[in-house]
């Protein structure tokens, strides 16, 4: 659609990719057992780790003990972070989403229960952030970090309303602590249990 504003032709893009992502969102909480406790969680963190080292079993542990306080866990959809909170979820019956876009070549890992593909790389980001109601928040690196920038430069400007955000264990508190006005945003824990209670809670 076009609009003009003194002279200049806008268009305005309409985000109907966005729309269907919050409409299946709503189906899907709707499938839980309790759909009042059915709040959506994004898990960011590394696709690095593997199977068998300690923040695979780590980030396994946060997707069992989000599940089991009725969330669900969303996450990028592929390895590492990803794959072990997806595993952990499904574990103990939990439901899973990743959203994935069409420009990275990873697979979608075997633990997911819903893939939502997008486009675009900055689609996948946006939809993380803005269809998830709390944040879950992992060690991790460059990618990982912009999430987290993302999250909370969403929130001080108002572009969604407050929402949790918790980090597993003191990677980012030198990061957190050096951006103006974030202490109070941002919870550190040192268990998954501590971290799905705060995430989870209404």
């Amino acid at each position: 659609m076009n609009e003009q504003h003194s002279g200049i032709e806008v268009s305005v893009i309409n985000e109907s990719w966005f729309e269907i992502l919050a409409h299946r969102k709503s189906e899907l909480q709707q499938q839980g057992k309790e759909s009042d406790k059915n709040r959506m969680i994004a898990v960011f963190g590394g696709a690095v780790p593997s199977p068998k080292s300690s923040r695979y079993t780590q980030a396994f542990n946060v997707g069992v003990e989000l599940a089991k306080q009725g969330a669900i866990v969303v996450n990028g959809g592929f390895g590492g972070v990803m794959e072990a909170t997806a595993a952990g979820a499904r574990s103990v019956g939990g439901i899973t989403v990743g959203i994935t876009c069409e420009n990275l070549p990873a697979k979608v890992n075997e633990y997911i229960d819903v893939e939502w593909q997008v486009s675009r790389w900055d689609q996948r980001l946006l939809a993380l952030v803005f269809l998830s109601d709390g944040y879950a928040v992992m060690p991790g690196s460059s990618g990982t970090l912009v999430e987290l920038s993302v999250v909370i430069e969403t929130q001080i400007k108002g572009f969604i309303p407050a929402r949790p955000i918790v980090c597993l264990g003191g990677h980012w508190s030198s990061v957190v602590k050096r951006i103006a006005g974030t202490t109070d945003m941002i919870s550190f824990v040192r268990s998954p249990t501590e971290l799905a209670k705060i995430l989870t809670q209404k």
